[in-house]
């Protein structure tokens, strides 16, 4: 059984089993000269939305969002970074891991910092689509997608260059996905991974309401969606994390990588 099997066995809700072959049992009629053969029960691939609901830890997750618009106003000068150094700062003070979800023209524009996040433990790097388009409209205002497999291709390629190493999740731009999407996405040997708890970061100014949408939602195997893209589209994250951070500790929850949470590790921090 390959991890992605096991992962999707695991973790996922679905209405199929898993991992062993069952044999189906017909009863002999006159017209039949074989015996039945044994059949296995396709599993039908879906997003992962949580880890085990028994256990205390939590991940939390950036989006590093970037699109063809957003490019043009880096270029333009409308907007002057799409990195929020200030959260990495924050996940770093407080010794908290987290899982960053990377759009390969982000990690084009930004190699350095990538390559910064990279080679630090406390952090993992997965893909989160080339450009940022929906893969099913209307989602959020995102641009259709033109070539599926090509934003999951293209941004693998980019980050690994970066990174030295392949990422293993997937996020689709704001959770729009057919099943279609979702049996592609694992087709290319990605696990395709969502959330349960909306921060509600984005254009947020109030660090109480994202720090409140967090705390009153997280719970045992909780993944929680933020975002890196700084104070032109989420103003108030930086602000937020030391305190959900915090608040999430004082509960008694630990910050984990995804990874560690889908494998359902101990340790966490």
């Amino acid at each position: 059984m390959n991890v992605m099997h096991a992962l999707l066995c695991s973790l996922l809700v679905v209405s199929t089993a898993c991992g062993s072959a069952r044999s189906t049992h017909v009863k002999q009629t006159p017209a039949m000269t074989e015996e039945p053969k044994p059949t296995r029960t396709p599993i039908v691939p879906a997003i992962v939305l949580h880890g085990p609901r028994d256990s205390k830890a939590i991940a939390l997750t950036f989006d590093a969002d970037l699109t063809p618009v957003m490019l043009h106003n880096l270029e333009t000068g409308r907007v002057s970074s799409y990195a929020d150094v200030r959260v990495i700062d924050e996940l770093r003070a407080a010794r908290a891991p987290a899982t960053i979800f990377v759009v390969g023209l982000w990690a084009r524009r930004y190699p350095h910092l990538l390559a910064t996040l990279a080679s630090d433990p406390l952090f993992e790097i997965e893909n989160h689509s080339w450009s940022h388009p929906g893969f099913v409209v209307p989602c959020f205002g995102l641009q259709p997608v033109v070539d599926r497999r090509s934003e999951v291709i293209r941004a693998q390629q980019e980050i690994t260059a970066v990174d030295g190493r392949a990422p293993r999740f997937f996020r689709f731009p704001g959770g729009c996905a057919s099943q279609g999407d979702i049996s592609l996405v694992a087709s290319l040997g990605l696990v395709p991974v969502g959330w349960d708890v909306v921060s509600g970061d984005a254009y947020m100014h109030e660090p109480d309401a994202v720090v409140n949408n967090v705390l009153r939602s997280a719970k045992g195997g909780s993944i929680v969606v933020m975002h890196l893209t700084g104070p032109a589209r989420t103003p108030a994250t930086a602000d937020a994390v030391p305190r959900i951070i915090d608040g999430l500790r004082s509960r008694g929850f630990r910050l984990v990588k995804l990874a560690d949470l889908m494998n359902g590790a101990g340790g966490g921090i």
